[in-house]
C-alpha cells in the first residue's frame, strides 16, 4: 500500500474519531441540560403542590374547626 493511501486512511480515521468524540460530548451535554431542566421543573412542581396542600389544610381547618383534634394535632 503506498504511503499516500495510508496517509489518507490515517487522516480519515482521525476525522471519524474526532467526529465521534464531538457527538458524544454534545450528547452528554444534552442529557445533563435535560436533567437540570427536569430538576428545576420538579422543584417548582413540588413547591406548587405544597402550596395547594397548605391552602386545602387551611380551608378544612376553617370549615371544620374540630379537625385538628380528630387528627391528633
Amino acid at each position: 500500500m503506498p504511503n499516500y493511501d495510508l496517509g489518507i486512511l490515517i487522516t480519515l480515521n482521525i476525522a471519524l474519531t474526532l467526529t465521534g468524540v464531538t457527538i458524544a460530548v454534545v450528547g452528554v451535554w444534552a442529557i445533563l441540560k435535560q436533567a437540570n431542566a427536569n430538576t428545576a421543573y420538579l422543584a417548582d412542581s413540588t413547591r406548587r403542590v405544597a402550596e395547594i396542600a397548605e391552602r386545602i389544610d387551611a380551608r378544612l381547618r376553617r370549615d371544620f374547626p374540630d379537625i385538628g383534634s380528630d387528627l391528633g394535632d
